[in-house]
């Protein structure tokens, strides 16, 4: 039990990693910056997961019996883990109509849900965390354009 503990001293080396706190700061950074974003996207999963609950309870209990099951369905089906799982379960016994109807439905959530909102939680995160690296860029190229503005008014009075 003893040596279950050994593992907390990865956190003491991990302080011997080469700029830790500058890419701790980075990671916090990122997470202040796309909170707004990760809470929007948490709402339109509950949200989605409360409309599939109320109409597909019955037609697949394992995912939509409850809201917390609605929401770990989303969860799935957002994060692309699983996602033809649910509608397969959800389409079992409907009509040929109503089958394609749903799944059509279910396409524009993994596309709107599972592509396009993971991509945007992704690329926010990645700008958020390269950012840091942007602004020191920024700050030496002003510091060479005032040096050449020098050169400049130095060549001009020589003239």
């Amino acid at each position: 039990m003893l040596r279950s503990l050994r593992v907390f001293k990865l956190f003491r080396t991990a302080r011997r990693f080469p700029n830790i706190k500058e890419i701790w700061s980075g990671f916090k950074l990122a997470l202040r910056q796309s909170a707004a974003f990760l809470l929007a996207y948490f709402i339109v999963i509950v949200v989605v997961a409360m409309f599939n609950n109320a109409l597909f309870s019955e037609a697949a209990p394992e995912f939509f019996a409850t809201p917390l099951d609605g929401i770990y369905a989303m969860f799935q089906m957002f994060t692309v883990e699983g996602w033809y799982e649910i509608p397969n379960a959800v389409v079992g016994h409907m009509s040929p109509i109503w089958m394609h109807i749903v799944r059509i439905y279910f396409c524009f959530l993994l596309i709107g849900g599972g592509i396009i909102g993971m991509s945007l939680i992704n690329s926010i995160f990645v700008d958020a965390l390269a950012s840091d690296n942007n602004d020191d860029v920024k700050e030496k190229l002003d510091h060479i354009e005032k040096k050449i503005e020098q050169l400049q008014e130095s060549l001009q009075k020589k003239d």
